[in-house]
């Protein structure tokens, strides 16, 4: 509590005025980063002074325009930055962030070949048990886990588990294979995580997870891959922008 700073009681501007531009600093110390629980209100209110309704006054302004997030039982906490991502302008997930300036990192990355499941042939459109291609990875910009990725492959690319998947999917599908995605078929929604998805994205289980579920195709809308991927929803959002017919 020493870093922060005391309120001035002998200054013409009101507490309450004081207390928002105090928080407003707090915000950006890089001991309250993106997502970091801020100090307890009662802690707060005795450093400084005052009484807790002219702290939450502060406090409540701060939340309306989104920079805390305050949360019953668990306290308030610095919202953190969400990343936005267009359903209407498809590229592969490596560009699009490198679009918004992020660099994302493999936290973990496996690769084997596996017997197609019913499901993994059906979007694939091959016999189920034949053998594939699956590419697991978790990714992130820092080291917490944002997103879970694991992408099946059509075995008549001969996409080789001794290829270099820190290189951008695409682009070896692209220069050494000669297969050119272009076409997405997308299902999006809500579900509540899995033990296992759970632990890989470092969440409680049955915390809400965005699944997206991708078909890719070649220019003959061919099957290239079939890719489910599980985002963190404290961290993404999907647009879309619909327009309508007159």
């Amino acid at each position: 509590m020493n870093k922060i700073p005391l309120l001035d009681h002998d200054s013409k501007t009101p507490l309450h005025k004081q207390v928002e531009e105090l928080l407003r600093e707090l915000i950006k110390h890089p001991d309250f980063k993106d997502g970091e629980l801020f100090p307890k209100e009662v802690d707060l209110a005795k450093r400084w002074g005052i009484s807790r309704n002219t702290l939450r006054q502060a406090i409540a302004i701060l939340v309306n325009e989104k920079l805390l997030v305050r949360k019953k039982g668990s306290g308030t906490r610095v919202s953190q930055n969400r990343i936005t991502t267009n359903l209407n302008n498809w590229m592969s997930f490596t560009h699009e962030m490198e679009d918004m300036g992020l660099e994302f990192k493999n936290l973990s990355l496996n690769v084997e070949m596996v017997k197609a499941s019913a499901k993994v042939a059906k979007y694939l459109q091959i016999n189920e048990g034949d053998e594939v291609l699956l590419l697991q990875r978790t990714r992130s910009i820092d080291d917490s886990p944002m997103v879970y990725f694991e992408s099946y492959f059509h075995p008549r690319i001969g996409l080789s588990v001794e290829e270099n998947f820190e290189t951008p999917l695409y682009e070896i599908l692209g220069n050494k294979y000669n297969v050119v995605p272009v076409y997405s078929q997308e299902e999006l929604k809500a579900i509540a995580a899995s033990k296992r998805i759970a632990s890989l994205l470092k969440i409680e289980k049955n915390q809400p997870v965005l699944e997206r579920k991708r078909a890719v195709l070649d220019t003959a809308r061919k099957p290239i891959e079939y890719n489910i991927c599980y985002y963190r929803n404290d961290w993404f959002t999907y647009t879309i922008e619909i327009k309508r017919t007159i």
